[in-house]
């Protein structure tokens, strides 16, 4: 499955091991390209270089993969999977600490809180 249809089923799903295993494939191909968003290279091989168009990413795996970690966290929330939860919000955290990723650190950090508050409760 390409980046965009790993997307699509993670924002239409509703089962949180499929969308935690969407997110980390999102996450994995995010990692694959530098901190300016340009594909890392392949290490040499013996093989001749293709001669055809190199395959470029449209969307961010990244920023995809944030947002499909945010769903998942929110439904399992509101399910009252706290751990499940907290694992995708913090994911986010960790793993996308760059500015471009902003909005999606800010509400799992947000969210945490709410997990926090509602443990302490």
């Amino acid at each position: 499955m390409d980046m965009w249809g790993i997307y699509t089923h993670c924002s239409r799903s509703g089962d949180l091991d499929a969308m935690r295993v969407d997110a980390q494939r999102l996450r994995l191909a995010g990692n694959m390209t530098d901190s300016a968003g340009n594909p890392i290279s392949a290490p040499e091989s013996e093989e001749p270089a293709s001669s055809g168009p190199n395959v470029r990413l449209s969307a961010d795996p990244s920023a995809m993969a944030a947002a499909c970690a945010l769903r998942a966290g929110q439904i399992a929330q509101e399910r009252g999977h706290r751990s499940f939860a907290r694992e995708m919000f913090q994911m986010i955290v960790t793993n996308f600490p760059q500015p471009r990723y902003r909005y999606y650190v800010i509400q799992a950090r947000e969210r945490l809180e709410r997990l926090d508050a509602e443990t302490s409760g």
